[in-house]
């Protein structure tokens, strides 16, 4: 008989019974969305139907898309439960971790000067305006809270419902990830790595490589160090900009960005590719698993009324400001700027439901 290996959780625990409780009830009824859904399709149909016979066509753009559906009361409903419920999930785990600041302040600290692996950060690092801000609702964002890892960690917990609690999305993704063509995979980066969930899953899967991650935050790289020396794992993370990795020229076999390019600002994408290609070397892969793109047909934001009205709402209330442009972007002409070929793996997205891009350099 075989026993399976214990698993084990690597986000830190609420501080109190209490707390713990209130996050569970905010993540149960976040359960209940898929029946909003459900709700707001029908009723956005109808609401379109009657739309196109009072007008002599269907709407189109998002002007048009406002006026045929947003007095929709269900699609009004859906959309304050999906803010309410960030705010109530953000407000429940640092409410909770607020409680062991210093404790929490000082496991960093001590993370800092262990191993395995390293960190590197810049307390005084010039961050560009654009990549201050709130994302997904969360107060401070990736930047400005000490404990933004910690927070940032326990809310994906929230709002995957508690089916990401084993990084099983990320090791699912790295698991269908393809090596370059000659089998060579010496040096590994995720960039943008938040808590460095991809980054571990590199390490579990080329044992001998030097896996990297970096991100734009101070306290995501802090904790990512954290959480990989908790999991034994050398793992070597840093505060670095994407467009600006101060890495040397062809030191990569593979570059990894899971769910990063809806979050860079349109103005910085091309040189977050021009800088990938610069740090890889021939032959060497840079995979990017995010939102469907405008080259791709239909992306589900601009493609129905309903689409346009929740790719606005949720880029404005879900502090994503900069989805919509990726998804009506020509991500694969963007690529093939800076690499040579350009492919996309069929698969089940990893776990997001979002497609994989592979370009050569």
């Amino acid at each position: 008989m075989t026993i399976e290996k214990e698993r084990k959780t690597t986000f830190e625990p609420a501080t109190e019974r209490d707390d713990a409780a209130y996050l569970d009830f905010v993540t149960g009824t976040r359960a209940f969305t898929p029946v909003m859904d459900k709700k707001v399709f029908e009723d956005t149909e109808v609401a379109v139907e009657e739309y196109s016979k009072r007008t002599g066509h269907k709407p189109e753009g998002l002007l048009e898309s406002f006026e045929a559906i947003d007095g929709v009361e269900s699609l009004q409903a859906r959309r304050r439960w999906r803010r309410t419920s960030q705010e109530m999930f953000w407000t429940g785990v640092i409410n909770t971790y607020e409680k062991r600041r210093a404790e929490l302040l000082a496991e960093l600290d001590r993370a800092d000067m262990s191993g395995p692996g390293s960190v590197e950060y810049d307390p005084n690092y010039p961050i560009p305006v654009g990549y201050r801000r709130d994302i997904h609702v969360q107060p401070g964002g990736y930047t400005d809270n000490p404990l933004a890892g910690y927070i940032y960690h326990y809310g994906t917990k929230c709002f995957y419902q508690g089916h990401n609690d084993f990084d099983d999305v990320q090791r699912r993704n790295v698991a269908r990830c393809p090596e370059p063509a000659d089998g060579q995979v010496k040096r590994v980066l995720s960039i943008g790595c938040g808590v460095g969930q991809s980054a571990t899953a590199m390490k579990e899967r080329w044992p001998s490589a030097e896996v990297w991650g970096t991100d734009i935050g101070m306290p995501m790289v802090r904790y990512s160090h954290k959480r990989a020396v908790d999991m034994g794992l050398d793992v070597h993370f840093k505060q670095e900009l994407a467009e600006d990795s101060g890495f040397p020229d062809g030191y990569f076999d593979i570059v990894e960005a899971l769910i990063v390019f809806h979050e860079i600002p349109p103005d910085r994408r091309i040189p977050t590719i021009a800088e990938v290609a610069r740090i890889l070397r021939p032959g060497g892969l840079f995979i990017v698993s995010d939102f469907g793109t405008k080259d791709m047909g239909a992306t589900g934001r601009q493609d129905s009324p309903l689409g346009e009205i929740s790719g606005y709402t949720d880029g404005k209330d879900n502090v994503e400001p900069y989805a919509n442009a990726f998804t009506a972007s020509n991500f694969k002409a963007d690529l093939l700027k800076h690499f040579s070929s350009y492919d996309f793996p069929k698969g089940d997205g990893g776990g997001y439901s979002i497609p994989m891009r592979v370009a050569t350099k």
